[in-house]
């Protein structure tokens, strides 16, 4: 009963991830009198838990060709549920347990894992919801290992479940769900399934209905349950409490009220749907992030846009103020002493002027890295005049710095970076950017190609649904500088077929009413 072959608390997420794979190819589950193959796993679990993710583990439709052509592409097999099955029983042998005969007849379509309560240390109270298509079969298999595995049987509100004496883990079948889980967190289950279970919380419909419930994959956070949790599993003098309290404060005039993420699966592609629901202080509105990215010269391999980084950086800076995030300070006196103490104008001398940003990087060895931070200029007179303060403060605090050379018509300075390389800064015309690397400051500032032009973008981009890209990684090129450092060490060539099928990727900002929508794509190959 006590499914005493599955890992401890905090290997149970990566099971529950990883579960769909597995049986993605093992066909439908028709339920058998007594289950339901389609039962919600949030049903049977309590609506006061924070965290909670879900799988399909029986996809139907699109889903299950998408995983199935995937799961071959990534494990390099033409049966990859057979091959991770096989995984699984290898690892739960020495249990006396197999797929086939203990988990299968009873597996229903869908395996949630909700946390309930956090206790520190790394400790956590949770719950494994997992659908039972013929309760029978269930009820069967769980009194088999409450038997084997000499279970203490206890009873909470009229409902009876076993304990395994060796790590406390309890187990049961509540309605058509088997139940896995800390004995604080069942009898918290036990409640949900009598009423107020998570699955009728207003802020959980609110995340489902913002990702849609179609997914192979579901995440779903209360923040400030999470924050609250956190916050009471730790010692209230510690330094981990203090940030939980700063972070909760911020948190507070947010308007986030639930976290939500689903994933779907394509035979081309991975795409990720993460909504923040009711968040206040996410825009997509200022500036053109997505062009910014799109801006980047056009050997590019990483591409982030930012829109109107001045602004930006004023609400974080004020949101981190408020907060009292700069050691007791407001963000006023902060301010008021770089001026007094630098002779630094915060706002005036930098941020008045920052407009869009992108930061790329480019080169597919250690002789030919590089990158850059490019922000558009509202007033290239005073982004010019930005280049003597930045010199003052580096000399002010002992950096030697040297004047830019090279570069026609830029004004600039350079200094020593990491290693062997070069920083430069450099403003010309309506740019200002601040480079690492050889070349990078010039490709830059040039007028060539971009990466929004190239097919790699382009593809990753059709990948989004619904969304402009600000983030793009040409992954296959990425993979070609990984291999410059580290393509004859073991783990990294066992590691490379995998890696190699995944192409170009992106990710960007969409908002629907008070929810806004960070969606993310990868192609597969």
């Amino acid at each position: 009963m006590t499914l005493s072959f599955l890992p401890r608390p905090r290997a149970l997420a990566l099971v529950v991830a990883a579960v769909a794979l597995p049986v993605a190819g093992c066909g439908g589950a028709s339920s058998s009198a007594g289950g339901d193959a389609g039962a919600d796993p949030a049903s049977a679990l309590p609506a006061s838990a924070p965290l909670y993710v879900e799988a399909q583990v029986r996809p139907q439709g699109e889903q299950r060709t998408g995983a199935v052509a995937v799961g071959r592409k990534l494990l390099h097999t033409s049966d990859p549920a057979g091959k991770v099955i096989a995984m699984f029983d290898k690892a739960i042998r020495d249990k006396g347990a197999s797929f086939e005969h203990d988990v299968d007849p009873w597996l229903g379509n869908r395996v949630g894992l909700a946390v309930t309560s956090l206790r520190g240390q790394g400790e956590a109270d949770y719950a494994v919801a997992i659908a039972s298509k013929d309760d029978d079969k269930a009820k069967a298999f769980v009194a088999y290992r409450a038997q084997r595995d000499k279970a203490a049987e206890r009873e909470y509100h009229g409902v009876k479940y076993a304990v395994d004496p060796r790590d406390h883990t309890a187990a049961a079948v509540l309605g058509h769900t088997v139940v896995v889980a800390t004995e604080p967190a069942m009898k918290a289950a036990i409640d949900a399934s009598k009423g107020d279970s998570l699955s009728e919380a207003k802020g959980f419909r609110e995340a489902r209905d913002a990702v849609g419930t179609d997914g192979l994959g579901f995440a779903y956070a209360d923040p400030k349950r999470l924050f609250d949790a956190a916050l009471s599993g730790l010692s209230s003098g510690s330094g981990g409490a203090t940030q939980a309290q700063a972070l909760s404060g911020l948190l507070g005039g947010s308007g986030l009220r639930s976290i939500a993420a689903s994933l779907d699966v394509a035979p081309n592609a991975l795409r990720l749907d993460a909504a923040l629901v009711g968040a206040k202080s996410v825009s997509t509105g200022a500036g053109d992030g997505p062009a910014a990215a799109a801006a980047a010269p056009a050997d590019a391999w990483l591409s982030a846009g930012i829109g109107d980084l001045g602004g930006t950086l004023r609400k974080a800076l004020a949101q981190q103020g408020s907060s009292g995030s700069f050691g007791g300070f407001s963000l006023d006196q902060l301010q008021r002493q770089l001026k007094g103490g630098l002779g630094v104008d915060l706002d005036k001398d930098f941020l008045s002027w920052m407009g869009d940003a992108s930061l790329f990087v480019r080169g597919t060895s250690q002789s030919d890295l590089g990158g850059a931070l490019v922000i558009a200029s509202k007033d290239p007179a005073a982004s010019r005049a930005a280049i003597a303060k930045i010199d003052k403060l580096l000399t002010t605090f002992g950096t030697t710095t040297q004047p830019l050379t090279g570069v026609a018509g830029a004004e600039g300075l350079t200094l020593d970076g990491p290693g062997s390389t070069r920083v430069e800064i450099a403003a010309k015309g309506d740019k200002f950017v601040i480079a690492l690397g050889h070349g990078a400051v010039a490709a830059a500032l040039g007028g060539g190609g971009t990466v929004g032009d190239t097919a790699a973008f382009k593809g990753a981009a059709a990948l989004l649904e619904g969304a402009k890209p600000s983030f793009f990684l040409d992954t296959p090129t990425a993979v070609k500088l990984l291999a410059s450092f580290a393509g004859g060490k073991p783990d990294f060539q066992k590691a490379k077929p995998t890696l190699d099928v995944f192409g170009p990727a992106a990710a960007g900002m969409a908002k629907d009413g008070d929810t806004t929508h960070v969606k993310a794509a990868v192609g597969i190959r």
